[in-house]
């Protein structure tokens, strides 16, 4: 692979946890190789035109939720077109496609024992000061059993200096005691198997401090989800992209 290291996914199958309610977490440094970073870096989207995303307590299934976020894609909307990153930097259109090659998929399903084939969600993110997202549950566990759902959530970290004070947090059930909190936000990717025990969040982005992350998502689809970048796919009806999905 040309942008994520394989020797990182390596490090992250040893250090894969469980929480008490029997989902599975893990972080890892060093997800991007590190000769490719600094353009990575540069790659990701002018955090200005990013939008407000304000969810007050209660929605989404749990706490607040305050932060900027850009192009996003997800497949219960989007059925694998994704023409609406032609935008982005040409680095960040070819580690998405690498994000849903096999060889990456392959090392992912390895690494965190979570069953996975198609990528259900993918969007840019900011955090600056006064960002917030209370502990809460992904709207993908309320939709388990469906054809769309994630299974795995995962959150690619893209600071530029290491360390950081509002990593993501994973939660007991209680919403308040913190079972683990994400150290470094440089060229760092953190996952957690989605399950209704799953509660997440970051803490209030404090003065002089930010977060930029790419969050991703994948889901175990009867049919695998392939992405595409075309603009006569984007197009399609969606019929016809579920039929030339089955047909590949």
């Amino acid at each position: 692979m040309r942008y994520f290291d394989p020797q990182a996914l390596e490090r992250l199958k040893r250090d894969v946890r469980r929480a008490p309610s029997g989902f599975r977490y893990g972080f890892v440094r060093g997800i991007f190789r590190e000769d490719v970073y600094e353009a990575v870096m540069a790659g990701f989207p002018d955090v200005t035109g990013f939008r407000l995303k304000d969810l007050k307590e209660g929605n989404a299934g749990g706490g607040r939720k305050r932060f900027y976020v850009g192009q996003e894609y997800y497949s219960g909307r989007d059925y694998g077109a994704t023409r609406k990153f032609s935008g982005v930097a040409d680095i960040w259109r070819e580690i998405i496609a690498e994000a849903d090659s096999e060889e990456f998929k392959s090392l992912l399903h390895d690494a965190t024992g979570v069953p996975l084939n198609s990528v259900c969600n993918l969007g840019f993110a900011y955090g600056k000061e006064g960002s917030v997202q209370e502990a809460h549950i992904d709207g993908a566990v309320s939709d388990m059993g469906k054809s769309i759902s994630a299974s795995v959530a995962c959150l690619l970290y893209l600071n530029k200096e290491p360390g950081g004070v509002c990593g993501t947090r994973v939660y007991a059930p209680d919403r308040t005691t913190v079972l683990f909190e994400v150290p470094d936000l440089r060229n760092s990717f953190f996952f957690f198997e989605q399950h209704p025990a799953a509660w997440h969040g970051f803490p209030e982005v404090p003065a002089g401090a930010d977060r930029r992350i790419v969050s991703l998502s994948y889901s175990h689809e009867p049919v695998p989800i392939r992405l595409h970048d075309s603009f006569l796919y984007s197009k399609m009806p969606l019929r016809v992209k579920k039929l030339l999905q089955r047909v590949g």
